[in-house]
C-alpha cells in the first residue's frame, strides 16, 4: 500500500513542482511584458511629444512668413484693373488718410484670393516693410470704420488656419466685451489684449475673459 502512495505523492510533489516553474515562467514573462508594455508607451508619449513640437513650429514658421502680410476684405472686384500692387498703394492712402503717408507704402506682392465667384474676395498684401504693415492696421483699427464709397473695407492680419481657429474661439466673449464697452484687440499668437481702469489685461483663453468680465461692470 505503500508503494503505490509513495508514487502518488512523487507524482503530485512533481506535478505542483512543474505548476510551479510554469507560474515562475508566467510571472516572468508577464514581468517582461509590463516592462515592453511600459517601454512601449514611453516611446509613444515621446512621439506625440515630437509631433505636438514639430507641428506648433511650423505654424509658427508659416506665420512669420506671413507677419508682413494684410488681407483687405470687400474691394469690389477688377477695382483694380491690371495692377493691383500699384492700385492698392494708391488705395491705403486713400482709405486711411493721406496725412498718415508723407512716404508711400511699398508693397511686395499683392492678389485675390480664391477663384472668382459671385462674393467679393479678399486681397492677400504683402508688404516690403513690416513697419508699414503694422501702421495700417493701427490706422484702420484707431478709424473704426473704414469706407470706400458705399462698401465698408476691413483691414486684417494674415494668419495660419490654427492661428485663426483659436482666434474664433474668443467671438463669445468679445460679443460681450462690446456690450460692456470694454475695448479690446487681438494679439498673436492668439490672445486678446483688454483695456481696463487705464491698464492692459492680457489672456490667453477665452475662460480667462470669461472670468474677468464676471468682475467689471459695464464702461461708459
Amino acid at each position: 500500500i505503500e508503494s503505490p502512495t509513495k508514487a502518488i505523492r512523487e507524482s503530485k510533489e512533481e506535478t505542483l513542482s512543474t505548476l510551479a516553474e510554469q507560474m515562475q515562467e508566467m510571472e516572468t514573462r508577464n514581468g517582461a511584458n509590463e516592462d515592453n508594455l511600459a517601454d512601449a508607451q514611453a516611446r509613444i508619449l515621446k512621439m506625440e511629444w515630437d509631433v505636438t513640437f514639430l507641428k506648433n513650429k511650423t505654424d509658427d514658421l508659416e506665420n512669420r512668413s506671413r507677419r508682413s502680410n494684410v488681407k483687405i476684405i470687400n474691394i469690389p472686384e477688377k477695382s483694380e484693373g491690371t495692377d493691383m500692387v500699384g492700385y492698392v498703394e494708391r488705395l491705403i492712402p486713400r482709405l486711411l488718410g493721406e496725412e498718415h503717408f508723407p512716404t508711400p507704402v511699398t508693397i511686395e506682392r499683392a492678389h485675390r484670393l480664391g477663384r472668382p465667384s459671385e462674393r467679393t474676395r479678399p486681397i492677400l498684401v504683402k508688404f516690403l516693410n513690416f513697419r508699414d504693415k503694422d501702421k495700417v492696421l493701427r490706422l484702420a483699427r484707431g478709424k473704426g470704420t473704414v469706407q470706400l464709397d458705399n462698401n465698408r473695407v476691413s483691414f486684417y492680419s494674415d494668419y495660419s488656419i490654427e492661428i485663426q481657429r483659436k482666434m474664433l474661439a474668443f467671438n463669445e466673449v468679445k460679443k460681450k466685451l462690446r456690450e460692456k464697452n470694454i475695448e479690446y484687440t487681438s494679439r498673436y499668437p492668439a490672445k486678446l489684449r483688454i483695456r481696463h481702469r487705464g491698464g492692459f489685461k492680457l489672456f490667453a483663453a477665452p475662460s480667462e475673459v470669461e472670468t474677468f468680465l464676471s468682475t467689471v461692470r459695464d464702461e461708459g
